[in-house]
């Protein structure tokens, strides 16, 4: 799927206001994540890495240079470089390799960042919103324009990386779903 330039700047939108009801697709995906740190917190990460990222696929060229990644959390960038990290962090690369397996071990910053090239077809989610379902207990929503099955391991390393004990998902839930987690 190629992100529109519009449909980023309405993605980057969600991350600092909860979309309304009626802006709702028929269908998201949900991931539920178990944090190690209050949800707010989780949050306010997973935004501060996203919101940069989001920045650069609306403002730079994606042809092959590095971009520019100052403005990205050192805590982000140094779990894909391989140098010390934040306690949480640190847990997060560990799950995060538990969890994928025989997959790839560590997502390098510069790499990560490319899954935002709005020309790229490998992105195949847009941020849609995160709801509590406890003091350590969130929910990922993603919009996958209904895919139940499309590359989100870069979600994955975040959500890790940002706090997450516990990733499970991606599941089709329709947009009721959302609406009745984002009302409590």
């Amino acid at each position: 799927m190629i992100h529109e330039i519009e449909d980023i700047g309405r993605e980057r939108g969600r991350l600092t206001a909860r979309p309304g009801p009626e802006e709702a697709p028929p269908v998201l995906c949900a991931f539920e994540v178990r944090t190690s740190c209050p949800v707010p917190e989780f949050h306010d990460r997973l935004r501060s890495v996203l919101d940069p990222a989001l920045r650069l696929a609306l403002s730079h060229s994606f042809d092959g240079e590095d971009l520019p990644a100052d403005t990205i959390p050192d805590w982000f960038a140094a779990a894909g470089d391989g140098r010390p990290v934040p306690d949480f962090a640190g847990r997060g690369v560990e799950r995060y390799v538990s969890a994928i397996g025989g997959g790839r071990w560590r997502w390098e910053l510069q790499e990560w960042l490319y899954q935002f090239d709005p020309e790229s077809e490998f992105r195949g989610w847009a941020w849609w919103d995160l709801t509590s379902s406890g003091d350590r207990e969130a929910v990922i929503w993603v919009d996958t324009w209904g895919e139940s099955f499309f590359a989100c391991d870069e979600l994955r390393w975040l959500a890790y990386v940002a706090g997450g004990e516990e990733v499970a998902g991606p599941r089709l839930v329709g947009a009721d779903g959302w609406v009745a987690a984002s009302t409590r």
